[in-house]
Order: structure tokens, then C-alpha cells, then sequence
């Protein structure tokens, strides 16, 4: 396949996505056209001219779609492409379906170390974390949700009480505790907002 049908197949995959957008909606991808690819762009172009929004591909010189975007810090980006955020919210439950080893791992870890309770453990909790990931996936519902963050709470508490209880507590095990219980609550919140949990959305 040449690079011209590549890009061509590659626009007609946007194109077929953007059919259904609202005219606003190919407009507002027209106004920050130097956030997508050219594949995007050009098919909100092609969709554009049918719908007689814009005369040619040199109406994104004038002003109107000359913006540009206030480069300011969001703790949570707002995401207004569709497949952007199912892009996304696709790669966030990839990352909890892989957090579930971490405890798995640990288990396995403490089996050949000769604690069998701390294994259980660990299965256990790595098979509940997957099994309510799956869930949330299917459903949407915010009892998962729930679930999940009592869980990471659980979590929290029993692995804080161990690292805490240390009569010398190393700066590297404190960092790595930090980490392993921050990252998966933002992805975690991040979610919760990215799917619209609160209006009962299911997208």
C-alpha cells in the first residue's frame, strides 16, 4: 500500500466516524485543527464542504479557525473528540487490568518465601481487582466504582501500616508506596469523569 492510500484509508476511517458529528461539532474539530491528524482534518474538511460550513480546504486560514487554546494545567483534560475519549478510557482500563498483577506477583513472591496467608492474599485481592475492572467495563455502573476504591483503600491501609512499622523507614519505599496508591486513584477519578459516571452516562 502506497502512502497516499494509506492516508486516504486513514481519512475515510475519520470520515466515517465525523458522519455522524453535528455541524457545530465538525467546526469545533475545524477551530483546533492543529490538535488532530491530518487524516482527522482532512475528513472534517471533506464533511465540511458538503455541508456547505465552509467553501475549501483554504477557509482554515482565516481567523475563525486560526484559534488558539489558553495552554493551562487541568488535573483532569477535558476530552471532547468521542474517539479521543474512548481512546483513552480504552488505554485506562488496559492499565487497571495490568495493576491486578501487582499483587498477583506479590503473592507468588511471598509463597517462595514461605508465607502461604500473604499469598492468598494476594490472589485474592489481584482476582477481585480484575473481576470488578471487568465489571466497570461492562456496565458503567458506579457501584464498581465503588468497589474498586475500597479496595485501593483496603490496600492502602494494610501495605501503609507495614511500611510504616518499619523502625527505619527507607525514602524509596515511602516514594514507591506514594506512587502504587496515587496513580491508580487518578486513574481511577479520571475515569469516573472521562465516562460520565454522574449523569449516567454509559459512552
Amino acid at each position: 500500500m502506497t502512502d497516499s492510500e494509506q492516508k486516504n484509508y486513514g481519512m475515510m476511517d475519520f470520515y466515517e466516524k465525523y458522519e455522524d458529528y453535528t455541524d457545530e461539532q465538525i467546526l469545533d474539530v475545524l477551530r483546533n485543527h492543529k490538535d488532530y491528524q491530518d487524516g482527522a482534518v482532512n475528513a472534517a474538511v471533506k464533511i465540511a464542504v458538503e455541508r456547505q460550513l465552509i467553501h475549501s480546504e483554504q477557509d482554515l486560514l482565516s481567523p475563525e479557525f486560526q484559534s488558539q487554546r489558553k495552554i493551562e494545567f487541568m488535573l483532569f483534560p477535558l476530552i471532547t473528540d468521542v474517539h479521543h475519549r474512548q481512546s483513552l478510557v480504552a488505554s485506562i482500563f488496559r492499565f487497571l487490568y495490568v495493576l491486578s498483577l501487582v499483587p498477583l506477583i506479590y503473592g507468588l513472591l511471598k509463597y517462595g518465601e514461605g508465607f502461604p496467608g500473604q499469598t492468598y492474599l494476594g490472589i485474592g485481592v489481584s482476582a477481585a481487582w480484575f473481576a470488578l475492572t471487568v465489571l466497570l467495563r461492562r456496565t458503567k455502573k458506579a457501584f464498581f466504582f465503588f468497589l474498586l476504591f475500597a479496595l485501593l483503600l483496603a490496600v492502602a491501609v494494610l501495605t501503609g501500616l507495614k511500611v510504616f512499622a518499619a523502625p527505619v523507614l527507607p525514602v524509596l519505599d515511602l516514594v514507591m508506596f506514594a506512587i502504587s496508591i496515587l496513580l491508580p486513584t487518578y486513574m481511577l477519578s479520571y475515569l469516573w469523569i472521562l465516562i460520565g459516571i454522574r449523569s449516567g452516562s454509559n459512552q
